[in-house]
């Protein structure tokens, strides 16, 4: 009888201890189509469609530096299969791949796509990889979270 308050505590923590290790795997983050958002007053951006809310000024900072006034009209997003954030705007050099924490963008790498500003950039998602679009050249560029990649298979990007 007094055994059996101890095997019922055992248990608890064994099922508490199961419910801890719980893992879903080959989970597949991507975003499909590319959010464009514009910037409210203060530079927030919201999309609602997949649920993230940050502040572009950063981004800005980064690109023009402290004291440069360019305004941000549209920003564009992405995310891959892994999870990253993919994000760039016109007149950026950069594309800025994000780490998601807790309440926070995280910078993982930031690759340097042109050494002119991009005009009207885009991003797609294709074969499991990010394109950035340089829409007034045509150009594409194939990233992930190291870097641009090279295009061997011309059929991939088709």
């Amino acid at each position: 009888m007094r055994f059996i308050p101890m095997f019922l505590l055992a248990s608890m923590v064994m099922i508490g201890t199961a419910c801890k290790t719980f893992v879903v795997e080959n989970v597949n983050y991507a975003q499909q189509i590319e959010s464009v958002l514009v910037p409210d007053e203060d530079g927030n951006v919201h999309d609602v469609r997949h649920g993230i809310t940050f502040n572009i000024q950063p981004f800005q900072q980064q690109e023009f530096g402290e004291t440069d006034s360019t305004e941000i009209k549209e920003v564009r997003l992405i995310r891959n299969a892994d999870g990253f954030y993919f994000i760039t705007a016109d007149q950026f050099k950069n594309v800025y791949v994000m780490e998601p924490g807790k309440g926070k963008l995280k910078l993982k790498n930031k690759i340097q796509v042109s050494e002119e500003r991009l005009n009207a950039p885009a991003f797609n998602l294709r074969n499991a990889s990010v394109q950035l679009i340089k829409t007034d050249t045509n150009e594409i560029l194939t990233l992930n979270e190291r870097g641009i990649q090279e295009n061997n298979n011309e059929e991939d990007q088709s």
